[in-house]
């Protein structure tokens, strides 16, 4: 989920058509695609969507270094301060720490920025038809890790999982014909969850 607001900081600081050539360093976190190799050169447009429609972590830490990775983790604090999540608090560009924390409160509050602002953040997270070339030349589908991206009444958002977080989700749902934010936490399974909290909105 902290890669939603690693989006934002991107389209706010970042160029898209910016390119980036991957290093070792940028490659290290765990969470990896054949798609992002050393000295590849790629545009910032694609490493948003790789972030974003499979959770790669090496495209999130890699866009973070086009500002430097301390000054982007901290206009990700910046952000969350100024759109008012007041118990949230970024550590890293691609939410692999578990210092990384947040309300559900806090992620609507981000969710409905985005909706607002960056609705394309949105539409990228509903694409499951991505692909790159690998460093062979052979291409290669990105995955969309959210199984909701198939429904009709789905808007966009993210899942998230850390062994320390459990399973999480943040997503914005049309239910009656109006947009809802619907926020799992902590999770043994956040789809069901989802699900139920979709249902009970229905009802309202």
């Amino acid at each position: 989920i902290t890669k939603l607001m690693n989006a934002v900081v991107t389209l706010e600081n970042i160029n898209k058509k910016t390119t980036i050539i991957l290093t070792r360093n940028m490659l290290k976190p765990e969470g990896k695609s054949p798609s992002l190799f050393l000295n590849l050169k790629i545009s910032v447009a694609n490493l948003l969507k790789a972030s974003l429609i499979q959770s790669v972590n090496d495209a999130s830490r890699a866009l973070s270094y086009a500002v430097g990775i301390g000054r982007f983790v901290n206009l990700m604090n910046k952000k969350a301060k100024a759109i008012g999540m007041e118990n949230t608090a970024y550590y890293d560009a691609p939410g692999l720490s578990p210092k990384n924390v947040s309300t559900a409160k806090d992620l609507a509050k981000l969710l409905t920025y985005i909706y607002k602002k960056h609705p394309e953040v949105l539409d990228i997270t509903k694409n499951n038809d991505f692909w790159l070339p690998d460093a062979k030349g052979k291409l290669l589908k990105f995955k969309n890790m959210n199984h909701f991206y198939t429904m009709p009444n789905f808007i966009g958002g993210k899942t998230g999982y850390l062994p320390e977080a459990k399973k999480t989700m943040a997503s914005i749902f049309n239910v009656n014909g109006k947009p809802v934010v619907v926020v799992v936490l902590y999770s043994e399974k956040s789809q069901a969850d989802t699900l139920k909290l979709i249902e009970l909105a229905n009802k309202i």
